[in-house]
C-alpha cells in the first residue's frame, strides 16, 4: 500500500494568500500504478484574471519593502523545504513516476539554487557613470510587476522553486502554473510559502491549456517563463505577443553525444548512460543525451556496453527507495 502521508492537505488554487475553489478538476494519477492520488482545482481564464489582478495590487508594496525583508521571507521558505525534504521527494516521485533517489536530487538542487539567489540579493543595484559636463547618469533596477512561471512535468518541484525565487527577491509577484499532469508538489509549496509571503505575492494556479494561455495573454503579467515543449513554447509566444511582454522559453532538445574511435570506450559508455538521465527522469529531461553518434569501428562495442548498462538498472515502483529507474509520466 502506497504511503500517501506526503500529499498536500489542500486541493484548491492558491492566490491572494489563501486556498480558493476553482471551476474545474484535474486528476493526479500515480503513473506507476494507475492509482488516483487526488483531484485538484483548475483555474479558468476568469479566475486567472482575478488572481493576476490581486497580485498586481499587492506587488507595489512588496517591491517597496527592504530587500532584506524579501530575502528573509525566502530564507524561511528554504528552511521549510529543508525540513520537509523527504516528503517533497516522495511526493514528486508519486506524481511524476520519477525515482525517489532522483527526486532527492531535485530537492537538493532547489535548496542550493534558492540559497544562491538569496545570497545575490545585494547585487540588485544600478550603475552610475559620468555624463556630459557636470552631470552624472545613474540607472535603477525595478521589478517588472507580475510574472508567470509555467513549469513542466519532469521536475515539478524543482522548477517551481528555482524559477520563482529570483523574481520574488527582486520585488515581483509570481504566479506559477504547474503541469496539469503533476500538480501536487506546487500545492505543498503553497502550503509552506503561504506562511511567509504577503497575500498576492506568491500564487499557484493549476490548470491546463486555458490557464496557461490566459496567463500569457494577461496585460498585467509582464513576463512569462516556460519550460516545456517546442509546440507549447510557440503557443505561449503567440499569446504573449498580444500584450507585448518579455518571454523566456526553455524548450526540449535532442542532445547528441559523439563517440570517436580513439576514446576510452568504457568511459564513453558510462558517460552516455549517465547523460541519458534514466535514473533521474527515465530520460524525460531537456538536458538528457537522447542520441549517440558512434564511429562505425566501435559501434558494436558501444551498443553492447550501453545495453549491458541498462540491464544493470533496478526498475521498480518509483517511490521505493531502492528503485533506480521509474516510469514515464504520461502515456
Amino acid at each position: 500500500m502506497t504511503n500517501l502521508s506526503c500529499l498536500p492537505e489542500n486541493t484548491g488554487l492558491f492566490f491572494d494568500g489563501a486556498f480558493q475553489n476553482g471551476d474545474g478538476l484535474l486528476t493526479s494519477t500515480n503513473p506507476a500504478t494507475g492509482e488516483t492520488l487526488m483531484e485538484v482545482s483548475g483555474a479558468s481564464a476568469e479566475i486567472v484574471n482575478r488572481a493576476v489582478t490581486q497580485a498586481s495590487n499587492a506587488q507595489p508594496a512588496w517591491a517597496k519593502a527592504d530587500v532584506r525583508e524579501r530575502v528573509s521571507c525566502v530564507r524561511k521558505f528554504i528552511d521549510a523545504v529543508e525540513a520537509n525534504a523527504q516528503d517533497l521527494a516522495t511526493l514528486d516521485s508519486l506524481d511524476t513516476g520519477n525515482p525517489y533517489q532522483g527526486m532527492q536530487i531535485d530537492v537538493k538542487i532547489s535548496l542550493a539554487v534558492m540559497d544562491l539567489f538569496a545570497g545575490l540579493a545585494p547585487e540588485i543595484k544600478g550603475e552610475s557613470f559620468p555624463g556630459p559636463g557636470d552631470r552624472i547618469n545613474f540607472s535603477v533596477r525595478e521589478p517588472l510587476g507580475v510574472v508567470a512561471r509555467i513549469v513542466p512535468f519532469n521536475h515539478p518541484f524543482m522548477f517551481a522553486c528555482i524559477k520563482s525565487v529570483a523574481p520574488l527577491i527582486a520585488g515581483n509577484a509570481v504566479v506559477i502554473k504547474p503541469s496539469e499532469h503533476t500538480p501536487l508538489s506546487a500545492l505543498r509549496i503553497a502550503e509552506m510559502a503561504g506562511n511567509f509571503f504577503p497575500p498576492g505575492i506568491f500564487n499557484i494556479l493549476n490548470g491546463g491549456r486555458e490557464t496557461g494561455s490566459a496567463l500569457a495573454q494577461h496585460p498585467k503579467v509582464r513576463n512569462v517563463s516556460l519550460v516545456g515543449s517546442v509546440p507549447t513554447g510557440r503557443a505561449v509566444l503567440a499569446d504573449a505577443s498580444r500584450a507585448v511582454k518579455s518571454v523566456l522559453l526553455e524548450l526540449g532538445g535532442k542532445n547528441p553525444l559523439v563517440i570517436c574511435p580513439e576514446v576510452d570506450i568504457d568511459f564513453a559508455i558510462a558517460t552516455a548512460v549517465k547523460g541519458m538521465n534514466m535514473t533521474w527522469t527515465a530520460g524525460q529531461s531537456c538536458g538528457s543525451t537522447s542520441r549517440l553518434l558512434v564511429h562505425e569501428n566501435i559501434y558494436k562495442d558501444v551498443v553492447e556496453g550501453v545495453t549491458e548498462a541498462f540491464r544493470g538498472l533496478t526498475l521498480g515502483i518509483p517511490s521505493d527507495h531502492e528503485t533506480e529507474m521509474g516510469c514515464l509520466t504520461t502515456k
